[in-house]
This record gives structure tokens, C-alpha cells and sequence, in this order.
């Protein structure tokens, strides 16, 4: 009987429990992003609802890549009501001026997403847990809801310029120009922009995404890993079997895409490498630059993949490949690329990093501060 008691008084308590569970709130984290090589400095965010504050994150500077998430400071309790408003700022890398805004949010959408699950290939449930604010150059913000790798993105809008941020700071500029001189990030950076500008146009309206995939082909047994950089600065990372194809049928009986259900955007530029596993260890890479019709390109064509092909290794200082736009019809020749090798004892490579296209034009710059046209830059181009 002493028994039967102690189960009728738990049973209240655990009710009272179960009435505890949050209604309309959700366990989920606030991020930031910024695009790849476009950053930003002391990034800010704050999330709202009914005016009262439930959620931030910051940062000192940032550039994952677009929609990617960075690390920094975050704030809030776990479950969290879904926030009807944002406040932003942060300091654009590329154009030094200071972005501030608050803004209103689509509260029932992103209500609705919350609620919406989805089972995945284990039969487990996924749910959205994070929300991502982007910051841009031009003042440009997107939020994201992600879950998984996967991002819904939810809202577009334009932050205030608020002036260029210590303008009139002598030791600050003379910080930031000794920086820049010994700076390999800035360096890399500087190029990219130097071959791609500054592309304020794609934030406010979104880079354009298509149902196509990746592939890489090699005749030997190497190991590749390729990252390619979309225009708004997203990144994509390629070095699983499941994209690799068989040199013999590459083309030949077209195998099934790995991932038919792929929206990527279009690469601008990719960074390669490829190496043996024999007991040369022959290492070779480099940076290509795509061609500036590319789009175009591909919508004509109605193409549903690209593939990175490198022959095989012939004993010299490079190796050369080319790309491919491939549907079940008919496959072509996007543009030819170099590899070169990395001479261990020298720590070099013993061919131009980058490769670019026939009829490369370098764009014409549109951001603020003047671009620093790239002193010692070595480069291979496509007869």
C-alpha cells in the first residue's frame, strides 16, 4: 500500500513537469556569416520579440563563406520564442564604411518552419536550429534558418551606412596598411577581388541556384580535394568517393548523379588539389579562374553536371586538365587548366598558382577604397 502511494504522489509532480514544456519556443542558437574573402568586422546581431531581447551573437571579424556559420560569442536560453524583429552592425572589410539597421522579421514563416520536420536517411528527425544572419558588402543582409547543412533563407534587406568607420584616424589607417603588407590572407583576398570585383548586385538579389552536381575523374588512383567559390562568396567542398568517376565511363553510360537533389550555385573560381598515394607522393595544385560567360553557358546548354578531369601524371613540373559540362546527350569543353607541382626542398610550386580562361577581362572595380592591383601575381592562361 506504502508503494501505490509513493506512485500517486510522483504522478503530480511529473504533470507539473510536462506543463512546464515551452509552447512555442524552440531550441535553437543565433550565428553570423559573411561571404568568402568579402568580411566583416565586429559583426553584431540581436534578436527580438515584443521588444524584449532573446538572442545575439558577435564576433571580431569574420568570412566563412556566404551562409556559412562562424564562431563568436552567442547568447540566449535554450528554448527560445521564434523572434519577430533584428538589429545589425557591423564594419564592411571591403569598403571600410560602418552598417547599422533594425528591421522586422517574418515571424510566421519562420514559425512555420520550426514547426516543420523532416525525417532523414536514418529516420531521424531534423529540426531548424539555427538562425544565420549574412553581412555584406553594400549593406546587404540575408538570415537564414538552417538545419543539418541545409539553409532556408527567410528574409533580404539594407542596412544604414552610417559613414566610414574612423575616417579621420590616422593610427588606425597606418595600422591597417601594415597589416595589409604583411598579411598572406589579405593578399589572397586582394586577388580574388582583383579577378572577380566587388559583386553588389548578387547580395540584394540572391546568386541564382541550379539542379546539377560535381564530379572528378582521374586515369590513376589520386587523391583530389577541390573547394570552389561561388560569386556571392559561398563555398563548396568536393573530396568524397561519391563524386569520384571512373575514367573509363565518365562520359560513357553517364552514371547517376550522387545527389539528384543538389540546388548549387555556379562556381567563379576553384582551388585543386591532386596527389599520389605512391611512394613519390607527387603533390600538385593551384587556383582556377572560370570563365566570365559561364552562365550563360550553362543555361544555353541545359547541362546537369560539371566535371574536373586530370588526365594523368606525366613526370613534369605541372599536370593539366580540363573541366566538362555534361548532360546525357552531349559533353563540352569548359576550359583547360595547369596544376603545379609542389618541390618539397624548395617549398614552392614549380608552376603559376593560377589558371585563367581565354578572353579573361579583369572586371572593372566598383568598391570605395581603390583596389591594390596585385604586384607579384604569376598566372597561366588558356590559349
Amino acid at each position: 500500500m506504502k508503494k501505490i502511494k509513493k506512485i500517486v504522489l510522483f504522478l503530480p509532480n511529473l504533470l507539473l513537469i510536462i506543463s512546464c514544456e515551452p509552447k512555442d519556443k524552440f531550441e535553437w542558437n543565433a550565428g553570423i556569416s559573411a561571404p568568402i574573402y568579402y568580411g566583416a568586422s565586429g559583426p553584431f546581431v540581436e534578436y527580438f520579440y515584443k521588444g524584449k531581447s532573446i538572442a545575439g551573437a558577435s564576433a571580431g571579424g569574420i568570412e566563412p563563406g556566404w551562409g556559412m556559420t562562424s564562431g563568436g560569442y552567442t547568447g540566449g536560453d535554450i528554448y527560445k520564442s521564434v523572434p519577430d524583429s533584428i538589429s545589425v552592425s557591423w564594419i564592411c572589410d571591403a569598403d571600410g564604411i560602418q552598417y547599422k539597421v533594425g528591421h522586422k522579421l517574418p515571424r510566421e514563416k519562420m514559425l512555420s518552419l520550426f514547426k516543420n520536420k523532416i525525417v532523414d536517411s536514418y529516420g531521424e528527425k531534423l529540426a531548424y536550429s539555427q538562425i544565420v544572419t549574412g553581412f555584406a558588402p553594400g549593406g546587404n543582409v540575408t538570415v537564414w534558418m538552417k538545419r543539418g547543412g541545409a539553409g532556408t533563407e527567410v528574409i533580404r534587406f539594407k542596412a544604414n551606412n552610417m559613414g566610414i568607420w574612423k575616417e579621420n584616424d590616422k593610427s588606425y589607417k597606418k595600422y591597417v596598411e601594415e597589416h595589409e603588407k604583411v598579411s598572406e590572407g589579405f593578399k589572397i583576398a586582394n586577388i580574388f577581388r582583383y579577378f572577380h570585383g566587388i559583386p553588389y548586385s548578387v547580395w540584394e538579389k540572391g546568386d541564382k541556384q541550379y539542379k546539377y552536381d560535381l564530379g572528378f575523374s582521374s586515369e590513376e588512383d589520386y587523391k583530389y580535394s577541390i573547394i570552389y567559390y561561388s560569386k556571392d562568396g559561398s563555398v563548396y567542398f568536393l573530396d568524397s568517393t561519391p563524386y569520384f568517376l571512373k575514367w573509363s565511363n565518365r562520359f560513357i553510360g553517364y552514371p547517376k548523379n550522387p545527389n539528384p537533389s543538389h540546388l548549387l550555385k555556379l562556381p567563379v573560381q576553384m582551388d585543386l588539389i591532386w596527389h599520389s598515394y605512391d611512394k613519390e607522393s607527387r603533390w600538385f595544385e593551384g587556383s582556377v579562374v572560370l570563365p566570365q560567360n559561364l552562365q550563360a553557358t550553362f543555361e544555353k546548354g541545359h547541362y546537369d553536371r560539371m566535371i574536373v578531369t586530370i588526365p594523368k601524371d606525366t613526370g613534369r613540373d605541372f599536370v593539366e586538365g580540363v573541366i566538362y559540362f555534361v548532360n546525357k546527350q552531349k559533353q563540352d569543353e569548359v576550359m583547360r587548366f595547369r596544376l603545379g607541382r609542389f618541390n618539397d626542398e624548395q617549398k614552392k610550386l614549380m608552376s603559376p598558382k593560377y589558371t585563367l580562361p581565354k578572353g579573361f577581362v579583369v572586371p572593372k572595380w566598383e568598391g570605395r577604397i581603390p583596389l591594390q592591383k596585385p604586384t607579384d601575381l604569376e598566372y597561366w592562361q588558356e590559349e
